[in-house]
C-alpha cells in the first residue's frame, strides 16, 4: 500500500509540474489580454476628452465673438444717436437763445408802455423762457433715453450671448448623468 501512496504522490507531483507551465502561459496570456483593454481604454478616454477641449474651445470662441458683435453694434449705434442728440440740444439752446433775445425784446417794449404792457410782456417773457428751458430738458432726457435704450440692448445681447454659452454647457453637463 506504501508504494501505492508513494506512486499516486508521484503522479500527482508530475502532473501538477506538467500543469505548471500550462498555467504561467494562461496566466501571461490573460494579463497581456487586460493590459489591451486597459490601453484602448485609456486611448477612447484621451480622444473623448481631446474632443470635448476643442468643443469648448469652439463655444469660447463662439461666446467671444459675440460679444464682440454686440459691443461694435452698442459703438456703431451710439455715434448716430450722440450726434442727433447734440443737434437736438444745439436748437434747443439756440430756441433758449432766441427766447432771452425775445424777452429783453418784450422789457424793451414794456417799458415804452403802460404798467399792463409791461406786466404782459413780463408774462409772456417767462412762458417763453420756461418754453425754451422745458424743450431743453426734454431733449436732454431724451438723449439720456436713447443712451439708455443702447445699453439695455448691449445688456440684452451679453445675457443673450451668457445663456447660449450656459445652454451649451448645461447640455453637455446633463448628458453625463
Amino acid at each position: 500500500m506504501r508504494a501505492a501512496l508513494i506512486a499516486l504522490a508521484a503522479a500527482v507531483l508530475v502532473a501538477a509540474g506538467a500543469a505548471l507551465p500550462a498555467y504561467w502561459i494562461g496566466d501571461g496570456h490573460g494579463a497581456a489580454r487586460v493590459q489591451q483593454e486597459w490601453d484602448r481604454d485609456i486611448a477612447t478616454r484621451a480622444i473623448e476628452a481631446a474632443g470635448k477641449t476643442e468643443e469648448a474651445r469652439t463655444e469660447e470662441r463662439s461666446h467671444a465673438n459675440d460679444i464682440t458683435q454686440a459691443t461694435d453694434k452698442f459703438n456703431a449705434a451710439r455715434a448716430p444717436a450722440a450726434a442727433d442728440s447734440a443737434t437736438r440740444i444745439a436748437d434747443a439752446e439756440r430756441l433758449q437763445r432766441a427766447a432771452e433775445s425775445r424777452a429783453a425784446g418784450y422789457r424793451a417794449m414794456s417799458e415804452a408802455g403802460e404798467a399792463e404792457r409791461h406786466r404782459l410782456a413780463g408774462h409772456a417773457a417767462r412762458l417763453d423762457e420756461d418754453l425754451a428751458a422745458g424743450r431743453l430738458v426734454a431733449e436732454s432726457l431724451r438723449a439720456e433715453l436713447v443712451d439708455r435704450d443702447q445699453r439695455i440692448e448691449l445688456l440684452a445681447d451679453v445675457i443673450r450671448a451668457d445663456g447660449a454659452l450656459l445652454g451649451r454647457a448645461s447640455d453637455d453637463g446633463a448628458g453625463q448623468r
